[in-house]
């Protein structure tokens, strides 16, 4: 009986601190991932925004996939969060439902190799879809894509938004560079991990 109750409190107390490592890992990757998404502001640099958000984010990502127990539960509220945040405000029902699915799939690849490196990488992969994917409607739905930007962006900006909606490639670009971006930003993490988190007991 007495073991069944320490079980149960000790399961009890990784579910906190796993929701409260989801809460604070989900707002650190909400601002940097909007910090590391400004850059495609510049027309230029839209489509390699995403590589950016990436390498911002993956530190904090590897540090968040150490420390959760629960990897497949964690991932996707970590996703959820990010994108009930989007779909407010106004990137729509569906992209909130990829970004439950990348969820499932950044959990899946953690349980699959046990939080390794090669899960934890493939998982950091995953989640770059999240922001990869918030300009999907600019080709599945152009014409409302443009017409939503158009309140808040100039008509410069607009245009060059319409030029890439005439070929797929840009598309592409934006799922490439991110999952780069995922890529090159793990072995960061992982080396900045080794380095300073492990050493003061934080990765553990």
């Amino acid at each position: 009986m007495s073991n069944t109750r320490i079980t149960g409190k000790k399961s009890s107390n990784t579910l906190v601190r796993d929701l409260v490592n989801v809460g604070i890992f989900g707002a650190l990757y909400l601002v940097l991932s909007g910090l590391g998404a400004s850059i495609g502001f510049i027309p230029a640099f839209i489509v390699v925004s995403t590589c950016v958000v990436s390498l911002v984010t993956s530190v904090p990502l590897f540090l968040f996939f150490s420390k959760v127990e629960r990897p497949l539960l964690c991932c996707v509220l970590l996703c959820t969060l990010f994108g009930i945040v989007m779909t407010i405000s106004g990137h729509g029902i569906s992209f909130g439902l990829l970004c439950v699915v990348y969820g499932v799939l950044a959990g899946l690849c953690l349980k699959l190799f046990h939080k390794n490196f090669v899960g934890c990488l493939l998982a950091n992969v995953m989640i770059s879809f999240v922001p990869s994917s918030m300009m999907i409607p600019l080709w599945s739905s152009t014409e409302e894509y443009l017409a939503y930007c158009s309140s808040v962006c100039d008509k410069a900006y607009i245009a060059h938004l319409a030029e890439l909606s005439s070929s797929y490639w840009p598309l592409i670009g934006l799922f490439s560079f991110g999952a780069a971006g995922a890529v090159v930003g793990g072995f960061i993490a992982r080396r900045v991990m080794k380095k300073h988190f492990e050493r003061i007991g934080l990765a553990k």
